[in-house]
């Protein structure tokens, strides 16, 4: 009886709470009566919202009293009660001619900047656009999102490098920093403080990025904005009640994308069977059971099916990942202060067995007013523990052959298993070696703890003057153990054992004194700032080895034989800089933006630590300015930017202008010891290479805000590169740095954005953007016409940076190959060919969201076009027999396809007759050494993130006041790639070793993510 009279009580409570709701009804138009549909009314406070039809209208639920908040881009948003009758409310709104004076853009120093101010171009990337496809690192959730920038992945490992490149290539310099940094990478600032590296950054802590494309846009920071710069605002509170929101994301990881491989032949040599070779020159494949390796100790013969599984086999050495984000963050605030606090957990299981990864990440980001003093300040520590094995796994398991049971071979622990060292079916060691016991033997485990905090004191001196300065800091210690698990056998077998224990140690303060001051003249405005800034590095690193340790499991340098190795080294590197910036105005339509920065660094001679660099840029807001845009109804926004900026870069470290001397025993005789010089002359002369940038663009918006347009334009020239150049050895040295070297880059940018579909209940917003660029080398040292950037990539006097250039066959006029007229051989140039770019040129982001409700589907592809890519595991798989090209033929003798004979007279024959001199090992391990079979075109298309989420409406959460939002949501990412036909080799986005379109015989290949969300709101 009390559970019917409790329902009774609550139903009628729930009913008569029903019905005090009631139907807004709404028509919401601008000033002139024109409709304005997409217009968003939501419930203040609450989840529930509704959007304006093509009418303007729009109906909702919502409780008599209760505010309406209506918001439409470009237009002062409105508040209304909510009326107590069904009666059509008409709902005006004003446009809002400050909207692009008002904070839209976080500048440089972290100064938030109206966009119309800005003569460069900057995007913003906002906290849910970044988030869609839920990564851990949040660079790759910028991958394609962004005109001119290119992100690339090094491999699948758990916690993979990333290379970030901001409108092209400026600099020949490989070697990183004292900070770590690519001497090509952009400046990363974190709430106005430059920070090495935000890879470790908690993505749900960002508010927004702000991409500074150019050097322009980022002066102020002097030589690390030479490439840009990616400004990172964190997540503050909010004035109002506390909020918490709670997050987890789960997501399972697959290999994908493996080199082709033949199906036809296994192991054997010279079309004979052999069960302890690993190299597939075997015979055919025939289906019946076969010896697989030596007998084991106790007499029983291990056999594998002589045959190619339908699945491909090398999927067995690989795992699914499950890769877990666990989040929960508290924010909040008063008219005085504000607060933010986040915890996350992140732990990653590897697509190679073993590898995994955690992550703590714990932020805090306060601000308090004390009058006119305004303070804020935030602390952020992260601890990464990563345990992996190195590259070993892999490098075999595309050698074996297509029958090769990976299953068999786990229990390596066991004497008379056959993955057992001493049962091994390969008796060589090195990359060879069961998989399972390099996975479970070679280990390399490291602890990297980071600590990131600023202090901002922003004090008003008056109403146009305020002074503020701003202190940084950042240290990151890694721990970490590389270890050889000592295995004790015969020959080849055997496995010395090793340990290197080694510590890195890095620290920087950076500080900036800023004096503001803002005047209005009538027409005309002034903002200027003048600024102070230090910054100091330190860095020491020092490891402790021992390579040929005693006993298994015991991982002690104590327990060796023979010497220690190691050692240790510090660095040390400051700077001071003077800077100021002064921005006229002219009726809110015409600005022009002045910068100046001089630098004192310590790395130069002390000659040379001083340089100036000046820029200049403006804007121009023609729908302010001129009146037939200003009554336009179709366009709603026009600037015209342009830009001028030269920035003097530093690419050294410390102590490379001073001469380094070696120790070397036994000279100059004996048991003396003596040291020598290096041979690298140092050349104290050295200045810093100037990059010139001139910028043009357009921004656009269309049809009330609804449809945005930007069209940029890049020229940059890098003059007096500071690299190594090659001098005689007369000299005493075989090297000498030098100021030499030039490259231009120009580069198109266009982006477009808008919503195509706009009504009550759904909404379809497309964009896509393209960027174009062109990287030429100008000059080199000297006389030199290339210079070898990394094995097969080059740069090359009047050609892209940087280029594929390697050997080819000798061919005709036509392309065709040229055959031996004796041999019927291909044969192969006397010199290399220059293929084309490393670095796609074309690049296309394409983005869509569809909303229908609570629902609500985001996709994200990723296009890059005209360049080439190189792959080293081509050729051990030309030399062991797995490639598909060695079993194209029969591996008998065969006519070259597409090949001709050249004649007495110069000319050329088509080859219909001439067989190759043979189809076997040996044959193919030539063409494997051809290195022009070995590259393809670097062309790709892929769904780069996928999102489909569903917002739980307040009616399924209730009457109760816990949950006040939730969602959940389906993500994936990398679902598909579409490669170039001549691509049989991987995921042309993978890079190694700092360079582009490179593709390591160590690289781990391809995986796609998918998995699911949910957030819940307190």
């Amino acid at each position: 009886m009390k559970n019917v009279l409790l329902f009774t009580v609550l139903f009628f409570q729930f009913g008569l709470s029903y019905a005090q709701r009631v139907h807004v009804n709404g028509r919401v138009t601008d000033e002139d009566g024109f409709a304005l549909p997409g217009a968003t009314v939501q419930i203040k406070g609450t989840p529930t919202t509704s959007v304006t039809d093509h009418n303007g209208l729009f109906r909702m639920y919502a409780e008599p009293e209760q505010l309406l908040e209506i918001r439409f881009m470009g237009f002062l948003p409105h508040t209304l009660q909510a009326p107590a009758d069904e009666k059509l409310v008409e709902i005006i709104l004003r446009e809002d001619a400050t909207m692009l004076n008002e904070v839209v853009v976080t500048g440089a120093l972290g100064i938030k900047r109206a966009a119309r101010e800005m003569g460069a171009s900057a995007q913003v990337i906002e906290n849910e656009n970044l988030n869609q496809g839920k990564p851990v690192n949040p660079i790759l959730g910028l991958s394609s999102k962004v005109a001119g920038l290119r992100i690339n992945m090094y491999d699948s490992k758990v916690d993979p490098d990333v290379q970030v490149i901001l409108r092209g290539t400026r600099s020949l310099q490989r070697t990183s920093g004292i900070d770590g940094r690519n001497p090509n990478a952009p400046i990363y600032v974190v709430d106005g403080v430059p920070i090495p590296n935000i890879s470790r950054l908690n993505p749900n802590d960002i508010e927004s990025i702000t991409v500074l494309k150019g050097a322009n846009a980022a002066a102020l920071y002097g030589s690390e904005g030479v490439n840009g710069a990616l400004m990172i605002t964190t997540k503050t509170g909010k004035k109002g009640a506390g909020t918490v929101r709670v997050s987890n994301t789960t997501m399972f990881s697959q290999v994908y994308m493996l080199p082709e491989a033949q199906t036809q032949y296994g192991q054997g040599m010279n079309g004979i069977y052999s069960p302890t070779t690993f190299e597939s020159w075997g015979p055919a494949f025939d289906g019946s059971m076969r010896d697989f390796g030596a007998p084991l100790p106790d007499g029983t013969q291990p056999q594998l099916r002589f045959a190619a599984p339908e699945r491909d086999n090398r999927l067995g050495l690989f795992q699914t990942g499950v890769n877990t984000q666990n989040d929960i963050s508290f924010s909040g605030g008063d008219d005085n202060s504000t607060y933010f606090m986040s915890a996350q957990h992140v732990h990653q299981q590897g697509i190679i067995p073993e590898d995994v990864n955690n992550r703590l990440g714990l932020r805090f980001n306060g601000t308090r007013r004390f009058g006119k003093l305004h303070t804020s300040y935030n602390v952020n520590y992260i601890n990464n523990k990563n345990d992996v094995t190195p590259d070993g796994p892999w490098i075999g398991a595309y050698r074996y052959p297509a029958n090769f049971d990976f299953d068999m071979v786990k229990e390596w622990q066991n004497p008379n298993a056959p993955g057992n060292p001493n049962n091994y079916f390969i008796p060589n060691g090195s990359w060879l070696r069961n998989p399972y016991f390099l996975i479970d033997n070679i280990r390399n485990v490291s602890e990297e703890q980071i600590l990131n905090f600023k202090v901002d004191f922003n004090y008003q001196l008056s109403e146009k003057v305020n002074v503020i300065y701003r202190l940084g800091h950042y240290t990151s210690n890694t721990n970490g153990r590389n270890t050889v698990n000592k295995f004790q056998a015969e020959g080849t077998r055997n496995t010395n054992g090793s340990v290197n224990d080694f510590t890195n140690h890095y620290s920087r303060w950076n500080g900036d004194l800023i004096l503001q001051y803002r005047e209005n003249f009538g027409d005309f405005s002034l903002q200027a700032l003048a600024g102070q800034n230090f910054r100091t590095d330190y860095r020491k690193d020092h490891n402790l080895a021992a390579n040929n340790l005693l006993y298994s499991d015991i991982f002690n340098q104590s327990s060796r034989v023979g010497e220690l190795a190691g050692g240790s080294s510090i660095m040390e590197q400051r700077a001071l800089a003077v800077y100021g910036e002064a921005v006229f105005g002219y009726k809110d339509y015409l600005y022009l933006n002045l910068t100046g920065r001089n630098d004192w660094v310590s790395v130069l001679s002390p000659q040379n630590r001083s340089y100036f660099y000046p820029g200049v840029s403006t804007s121009f807001i023609a729908s302010d300015a001129w009146s037939l845009l200003k009554h336009s109804s179709q366009i709603s926004y026009t600037k015209f930017y342009a830009s001028w900026n030269q920035t003097g870069n530093v690419t050294l470290n410390p102590y490379q202008l001073n001469n380094p001397y070696s120790q070397n025993n036994g000279f100059p005789f004996g048991n003396s010891i003596g040291f020598l010089p290096g041979l690298a002359n140092p050349n104290p002369n050295i200045m810093p290479e100037f990059v010139t940038s001139y910028e043009a663009g357009l921004n656009v918006g269309l049809f009330k805000h609804r449809v945005y347009l930007d069209a940029t334009y890049v020229f940059s020239d890098a003059d007096g590169q500071i690299s190594n150049a090659n001098v005689s050895r007369a000299t005493g040295y075989n090297s000498m740095l030098v100021n030499a070297g030039r490259m231009t880059s120009e580069v198109l940018g266009f982006s477009i954005q808008g919503d195509v579909i706009r009504t009550l209940n759904s909404r379809w917003n497309l964009g896509a953007n393209y960027t174009h660029t062109k990287n030429i080398v100008r000059e080199l040292y000297g006389d030199a016409q290339f210079r070898q950037n990394f094995r097969q990539s080059y740069a090359i006097v009047g050609e892209a940076f940087p280029s594929l250039w390697l050997s080819d066959y000798e061919r005709d006029p036509q392309g065709r190959v040229v055959v031996d007229a004796d041999s019927g051989d291909p044969i192969v140039a006397t010199d290399n060919a220059l293929l084309g770019t490393l670095v796609p040129p074309h690049m296309i982001g394409i983005n869509s969201l569809v909303e229908y409700k609570g629902f609500s589907f985001g996709l994200q592809f990723d296009w890059r076009m005209g360049g080439w890519f190189y792959s080293e595991t081509v050729p051990p798989m030309y030399e062991h027999g797995t490639h598909p090209e060695t079993a194209r033929y029969g591996r008998e003798p065969f006519i070259w396809p597409n090949s001709v004979v050249a004649t007495e007279g110069g000319g050329f024959v088509e080859n219909d007759y001439l067989l190759t001199s043979g189809g076997g090992k040996e044959f193919w391990s030539r063409q494997g050494a051809v290195q022009s079979n070995t590259a393809a075109r670097g062309d790709f298309f892929k769904l780069r993130e996928l999102n489909i989420a569903y917002a739980l409406p307040s009616s399924l959460l209730g009457r109760q006041k816990a949950i006040k939002e939730a969602s959940i949501a389906f993500v994936a990412n990398n679902l598909f790639i579409i490669t170039h036909s001549s691509n049989k080799i991987g995921d042309p986005e993978y890079l190694y070793n700092n360079t582009d379109g490179y593709y390591s015989f160590r690289q781990v290949p391809p995986m796609r993510n998918f998995g699911f969300n949910v957030n819940l709101q307190f």
